[in-house]
């Protein structure tokens, strides 16, 4: 007969039993966290120099397939995962899609995801693949909460902050054919609530967009709109009810192509 002793020596020797969470606790949509420039939370660091902090923000949407986990983000990018002990890993290891927002590919070489209850992490390592070179991307703390509730918190007025051409923050870059400009983004959105979900963003100049609100996070919806000649094809805005973190993508009236990579809004008072 084994004794207690050897027993828990045995136990011991063996260590503590992996647990795997079920592949549903994954599915579903999860929205990023409001991003942290001081704790680096969901803040991705590109190897340009000097390096470009870019704030992630958006969802991600988890479906079960016959070979593992499918995961889709806003931006209209598909990845494949499969479900380890304790993680979904990228699999293959390395995957390239050409974001159809930001106008490049990029290749994603890992991505970790873990979950416990409504709260998810991850860590991404990927290579930014621009027309004057290939550039590391990485995102040491990346943090989601599953997607639920309408988005009172977005109600109210919110102004651009100033604009920094160091950080990027409210730089808006426009191409032509023959140019590319880049000018400050400026002025107050105000959001109103049509219903439980829907939003009503109004600009300076008249125009008002609808968004559809999960949890902290916004998206244009439909997908594309139009008001004076301007379209938007692209609009997610997420907050913490003071701060607002937005990407903003179309087409002016005169027919240029504008990207706003790292909005940031306060709440007015």
């Amino acid at each position: 007969m084994i004794s207690l002793n050897a027993l828990i020596a045995t136990v011991l020797a063996m260590g503590a039993p992996t647990v795997q969470p079920p592949v549903h606790a994954y599915l579903g949509t999860w929205n990023y966290d409001q991003p942290d420039r001081e704790t680096m939370r969901n803040i991705a660091v590109i190897g340009a120099t000097p390096p470009i902090q870019v704030p992630q923000i958006g969802d991600i949407v988890f479906t079960r397939t016959a070979g593992g986990v499918t995961g889709r983000t806003d931006q209209g990018c598909t990845w494949t995962f499969a479900v380890r002990p304790a993680s979904l890993e990228l699999d293959p290891p390395s995957q390239s899609c050409f974001n159809r927002v930001i106008g490049s590919t990029y290749t994603i070489t890992k991505w970790s995801v873990t979950v416990s209850g409504h709260r998810e992490r991850e860590t991404i390592e990927a290579v930014s693949h621009q027309p004057n070179g290939d550039y590391s991307f990485r995102l040491d703390d990346g943090r989601r909460t599953r997607a639920a509730g309408p988005g009172a918190r977005f109600v109210g007025a919110w102004r651009y902050d100033p604009a920094d051409p160091l950080t990027r923050v409210n730089i808006l870059t426009t191409r032509y054919p023959d140019r590319v400009t880049q000018t400050p983004q400026q002025g107050v959105v105000t959001f109103t609530k049509r219903r439980r979900d829907v939003l009503t963003a109004r600009t300076e100049d008249g125009c008002q967009w609808r968004l559809t609100a999960r949890g902290n996070t916004a998206r244009l919806d439909p997908a594309t709109q139009t008001c004076g000649g301007a379209t938007l094809t692209f609009w997610t805005v997420a907050t913490d009810g003071r701060r607002q973190a937005s990407i903003l993508a179309g087409t002016g009236a005169d027919g240029g192509n504008f990207l706003l990579s790292v909005g940031g809004l306060t709440r007015q008072r």
